[in-house]
């Protein structure tokens, strides 16, 4: 948050409320615009008159106060009849890629008709019922990525002001703030009349953005493990640039020190009633206060005063106090530190091939040296397992489960790394140490998923959370703060270990004061590229990459694959469709070919000499094409590799792409009727289209060639793609197998309750 408002105002971005439709009732629609530099965002609003009973913090929830979404560009009529139509629905509706985030929030029972009834009346709300809440409304969800056929990350990703992570989410609740003030003011308006007065600049920034945030956020930071790290490395480059300030400025301190007073004001403020959270308030106003007395003993004076404090602060300091006090040494460089936020989004493929040339006793190695953390937890310990992870049936929440009282546990995700890495160990522990990695993955397919991490963890030291994730006394809330801090928010309050309820922005600036005023003359910016329908197309739901990739994973899961192999299907079905083919519909085909096969039957035999073939059923694409990256070097040194029969050929193509990638060779694809070539920058196809999509081949070659000249390449260009509902409801039928039906135990501190009092 922060370092998109100081983009915001260091580039001078313009901004503007386009349209205001809103009736007495505070129902109908607004528009509000930013100009960037290159681009205009413009979130559109709806507000709706949603009856008390209806209104939950619930994901489950099918009403809100109000639904919005971020457009990329200045919406039309047509636009805005077609959002009408989808937003308000969330879920149950469809946006397009015109759309970056899809919204919704809800009002703050407490304050909203206070504020409401004292601007009406032509006084402002009161100072002490505001900082209780501090927020009008809440939002409930604010998804992107691709979520529900917003534009997928990779289309919006190279610009500059959306490349750091989750800016376009931030931005949205920014506008929704300011959607929310002008609201309650504009119908104070019209029941108060010339009597009605607007709430004072002061006490309008103190009201922020409400979140509620449950166990739905914790399993993103486990399965983003290069982006954690890239966040957390920023974090630490961060705090080291200032402790190396020699001697700050004096404006610095008074920024530090009015950084200090507002944290201890939010402290007081702060209120909770979880056991836990009081204990640790209680250390972090104890911390603070402690802060503020050895400042004015004269911490700041002398030479490298940031580095001192920080020393300082780990012998005299909590935990609490000692995060605190970080948060407030970066408060004042923003010049010096915000560089670093374009280097925290990630790109996760390239981390994702596994070294598959890679000696065993050399990933023993890396476990010792990474993940000594893992190995010295005592799983035999009925504690130690005491829960599990899941996907509930219900609205498809995560949850955590009793493992000793509810079922569910054979479908447990794959979050406890360490669990996973002392199970690989001691498989590694009776394997020859000279063998590859590729040989020992084709025999333990269950480790490739912790395989890859652990090879990751080499060059990314902070990707992982070092905990046991499934322990009796496991806080998920951990989790939950880690990520939301690095967001920005504030007033943090837990209400069970399981979810927690935020500020986001308060006393933060609005729009009409940090911006400058659009040109009237602006109507409208370049939109995302979209890829060209045919006429069969319009008939099929287009679906975002990141939809495709997801569900495709699951799916793969829920026929029966490992978690790692399920996550090489979903790249490959993701692969498939950016470059216009038909990758979630082969997949559906593929996966039930193969539903209730075991995966001996199904993996190549002899890979050492002769031709790759399977026991007694055709080779499955994904695991050959897994085990063809694997050995990617042993493609360029054997000149030619063959695989015999084989179903759905095409889903070989992204890993032989990959394997190009990453050896930096020109390899050619081909069957009967079909070549493919697949170089640098992108592939080559030569196909009749019906072999292209051939269910069973008699074999396939792969092997080394000179560029090709056949013809231009083929470049990943496509954001979405059109899939067949036969092919989407068979994903989504063998997705729903990874699901645990949910019960009362599961819903217990995980969400709030169908009433909100606040």
């Amino acid at each position: 948050m922060q370092a998109l408002l100081r983009r915001i105002s260091r580039e001078g971005w313009r901004f503007e409320r386009r349209l205001w439709e809103v009736d007495a009732h505070g129902v109908g629609r607004a528009v509000y615009c930013l100009h960037a530099p290159n681009h205009t965002y413009s979130l559109v609003a709806f507000a709706h008159d949603l009856p008390d009973a209806m209104r939950s913090d619930r994901v489950i929830a099918t009403a809100w106060d109000a639904t919005f979404t971020l457009f990329d560009g200045v919406p039309d009529e047509q636009d805005l009849q077609r959002l009408q139509a989808n937003v308000p629905l969330q879920e149950a509706g469809r946006v397009s890629d015109r759309e970056l985030t899809l919204a919704r929030a809800n009002r703050s029972v407490r304050l909203w008709s206070h504020v409401i009834e004292r601007l009406a009346s032509g006084l402002q709300p009161d100072t002490a019922l505001v900082d209780s809440v501090g927020y009008l409304m809440r939002t409930t969800a604010v998804y992107g990525s691709g979520k529900f056929g917003a534009a997928d990350r990779s289309a919006i990703a190279k610009r500059p002001e959306l490349q750091a992570p989750f800016q376009a989410e931030m931005l949205t609740v920014w506008l929704i703030r300011t959607f929310t003030l002008d609201l309650v003011e504009y119908i104070a308006h019209l029941q108060g009349g010339d009597t009605a007065v607007t709430v004072k600049p002061g006490l309008r920034r103190r009201f922020g953005v409400g979140n509620s945030t449950g166990l739905g956020m914790a399993p993103f930071l486990l399965n983003h493990p290069v982006l954690v790290h890239r966040w957390m490395a920023a974090r630490e480059q961060a705090l080291g640039r200032v402790r190396g300030v020699a001697r700050p400025m004096p404006a610095a301190v008074r920024a530090f020190e009015a950084a200090l007073a507002h944290a201890q004001t939010n402290a007081q403020q702060w209120q909770s009633e979880h056991a836990v959270q009081i204990a640790k308030l209680a250390d972090l106003r104890a911390d603070l206060a402690l802060l503020e007395g050895h400042l004015r003993a004269g911490a700041l004076s002398g030479a490298q005063p940031w580095d001192r404090l920080y020393q300082w602060a780990e012998t005299h300091l909590t935990l609490e106090g000692q995060e605190q006090l970080v948060a407030l040494m970066l408060e004042p460089y923003g010049e010096l530190i915000d560089d670093l936020a374009d280097a925290m989004d990630a790109e996760e493929l390239a981390p994702f091939t596994i070294n598959g040339a890679m000696r065993l006793d050399s990933l023993r190695e890396l476990i010792t040296r990474h993940y000594a953390w893992a190995t010295a937890i005592d799983f035999a310990d009925a504690n130690g397992r005491a829960r599990f992870w899941y996907v509930s049936e219900e609205k498809l929440e995560p949850r955590l489960g009793e493992r000793a009282s509810e079922g569910g546990a054979e479908r447990e995700l794959p979050l406890c790394v360490a669990e996973q890495v002392q199970a690989l160990m001691k498989d590694l522990s009776v394997t020859d140490g000279a063998r590859t990695v590729a040989t020992f993955l084709l025999a333990n397919p269950a480790h490739r998923h912790v395989v890859r991490r652990v090879q990751q963890a080499e060059n990314h030291p902070y990707a992982e959370v070092r905990d046991n994730l499934i322990a009796a006394d496991m806080l998920p809330i951990d989790l939950l703060r880690c990520k939301l801090s690095f967001f920005g928010a504030t007033r943090f309050d837990p209400r069970s270990d399981r979810w927690v309820r935020i500020s986001m922005y308060q006393d933060a600036p609005f729009p009409h004061t940090l911006c400058g005023p659009a040109d009237p003359k602006v109507q409208s910016t370049a939109r995302i590229a979209r890829t060209q329908m045919s006429m069969e197309d319009s008939e099929r739901v287009r679906y975002t990459l990141s939809e495709i990739e997801a569900l495709s994973r699951k799916a793969a899961r829920g026929c029966g694959m490992d978690w790692g192999l399920a996550d090489e299907a979903g790249k490959a079905a993701r692969w498939l469709s950016s470059h216009g083919l038909p990758g979630a519909e082969v997949l559906a085909r593929l996966l039930m070919r193969n539903d209730g096969k075991p995966f001996t039957i199904l993996c190549p035999v002899e890979l050492a000499t002769g031709p790759w073939h399977g026991r007694s059923e055709e080779l499955c694409p994904l695991i050959a094409g897994a085990s063809l990256v694997d050995r990617a070097a042993l493609l360029i040194a054997n000149q030619e590799t063959s695989l015999a029969r084989i179903a759905h050929p095409i889903l070989t193509l992204p890993f032989v792409a990959r394997a190009a990638a990453l050896t930096r060779q020109n390899l050619q694809l081909s069957w009967p009727g079909v070549r493919v070539d697949c170089l640098a920058d992108g592939i080559v196809i030569d196909a009749d289209p019906v072999a292209l999509l051939a269910g069973v081949v008699p074999g396939i070659t792969v092997h080394a060639t000179p560029a090709s000249a056949r013809g231009a390449a083929r470049a990943p260009s496509a954001a979405s793609q059109p899939v067949a509902s036969d092919a989407w409801e068979t994903l989504t039928r063998l997705a729903h197998r990874t699901l645990v039906p949910a019960t009362e135990a599961s819903r217990a501190g995980a969400g709030a309750s169908t009433q909100d009092a606040d």
